[in-house]
């Protein structure tokens, strides 16, 4: 036990062995927590997942109105001009999905003489009920890596590093490998412990890193068939409207210019009050 708290080889093996053991346990956590969400995953792999929920689990409430739009245009119920506005035809196949259904009678809600544009569907209080069905009924996993794992063993990085250099200060032990040098080495030594624990971190999948590629794929290619059945035309007209416009520029204010008089005094813009109408001009009541 002494080579691991007072050796100089043993102190930097003990705090990459500390580091070691984060990293197996927070392993070993993440793979019990994600254990109900593989066997979710397995299912819907293995069963018919409803397009417009693909779509959602693929890129949010935006995808999922899109390929939302394409089967309600393909089913008749409503269609879409040039410039990718929707109208309700009033006819069309019954809807038998509850959010396929709540975003038909939103559409055909609108009032006359007005359209539909994707981009309203995630923002319009209209639509409410066809979001809510769908976020409700959406797969029940995380479609990204969760907990922050990368980060935290980047921060046990940092302070496994740090505790090796005080540990290796108060049991004044030599530099290890070359104990002829003087202490202050050490600080290298963490320094390059450090950089070895930072690359085994940086291993850990990032936050903003897809979770489950085989599901990805899957609905990928759920999403893809039901927007399929429409012409390219008819997607691209559609895909158009899915971005907000940008409003237009306010118009400038016109500059104001102002006068000033030779002597410098105010006496009005482009009134001329030295006349000769006035009492005594501008040399006062006094003049002649």
């Amino acid at each position: 036990m002494d080579w691991w708290l007072t050796d100089s080889e043993g102190i930097v093996a003990f705090w990459l062995l500390i580091f070691a053991v984060c990293n197996g346990l927070r392993g070993a956590y993440c793979r019990l927590r994600d254990k109900g969400e593989r066997r979710v995953v397995k299912g819907l792999l293995a069963s018919r997942l409803h397009p417009v929920r693909a779509s959602f689990h693929l890129g949010g409430i935006a995808e999922a109105a899109e390929t939302a739009v394409c089967m309600l245009v393909d089913d008749g119920v409503a269609k879409v001009s040039s410039t990718g506005e929707l109208r309700p035809t009033h006819r069309g196949r019954k809807q038998t999905d509850q959010a396929l259904r709540a975003l038909a009678e939103a559409i055909r809600a609108t009032p006359k003489g007005t359209t539909t544009k994707l981009h309203e569907i995630p923002a319009e209080a209209r639509f409410t009920s066809f979001r809510e069905r769908v976020e409700r009924e959406a797969p029940a996993v995380h479609p990204t890596v969760s907990g922050k794992s990368q980060s935290l063993m980047l921060a046990t990085s940092m302070l496994t590093s740090f505790a090796m250099g005080v540990h290796a200060g108060g049991v004044m032990a030599l530099t290890p490998f070359v104990p002829d040098v003087h202490r202050m080495s050490w600080l290298y030594v963490c320094m390059a412990a450090w950089v070895v624990q930072w690359a085994a971190a940086c291993l850990w999948p990032s936050e903003t890193r897809r979770r489950w590629k085989a599901l990805d794929t899957f609905c990928k290619d759920v999403a893809e068939i039901a927007r399929a059945a429409l012409p390219d035309s008819t997607r691209q007209a559609i895909a158009r409207t899915k971005e907000r416009p940008k409003p237009p520029p306010s118009p400038s204010q016109p500059a104001r210019h102002h006068t000033r008089s030779d002597s410098g005094a105010s006496c009005g813009a482009g009134i001329d009050t030295c006349s000769d109408s006035t009492c005594g001009g501008c040399g006062g009541c006094g003049g002649e």
